[in-house]
């Protein structure tokens, strides 16, 4: 209950708000659907979307063989992203996208196919559900505070702020 009234699907009474009604279309932990709904005001649910998409998928995306431990690392690294790991994850559905979703590019990178596959077809299930709810669908790849914005708006809950004093 707590936290479905901090994300405000919930009003003091315990019943579902408008936003709840939103939030409950889409299968997903409530945090991730209040993403979504929040990618709306900050134009970039294309790219919320995808990165949904990715932690939706249970599985690792990426793997370490381990006669090339290094190899694997070393390619894991040429996807960061300053901005975290959600950047990071989107980096690397935007990337395999842009190669057509090729198998052997996941290969040589170091990446689990698999996963990346189920990823892509969430993100089309969410893509549909989207519609739905009337949210359009837009994208706007350069601005990643945006995109932050939106995650925080679902996941503040997970927040801390820094204090020098410990």
């Amino acid at each position: 209950f707590e936290q479905l009234y901090a994300l405000g699907a919930l009003n003091h009474k315990a019943e579902l708000t408008k936003l709840g009604r939103r939030m409950a279309e889409f299968p997903l932990d409530p945090m991730l659907s209040k993403t979504i709904l929040a990618s709306e005001t900050y134009k970039c649910s294309a790219e919320i979307l995808t990165i949904v998409a990715m932690l939706s998928v249970n599985n690792s995306i990426f793997f370490r063989p381990k006669d090339k431990i290094l190899l694997a690392d070393t390619a894991r690294q040429g996807f960061f992203v300053p901005g975290g790991d959600h950047l990071t994850l989107l980096n690397v559905y935007n990337q395999w996208k842009d190669i057509n979703y090729s198998t052997q590019w996941c290969y040589e990178n170091f990446i689990q196919f698999r996963s990346m596959n189920r990823a892509r077809q969430i993100r089309d299930q969410l893509e549909g559900l989207m519609e739905r709810v009337e949210i359009e669908i837009e994208s706007n790849p350069t601005e990643s505070i945006g995109i932050r914005k939106a995650i925080t708006s679902g996941f503040f809950y997970h927040t801390a702020k820094f204090s020098k004093n410990g």
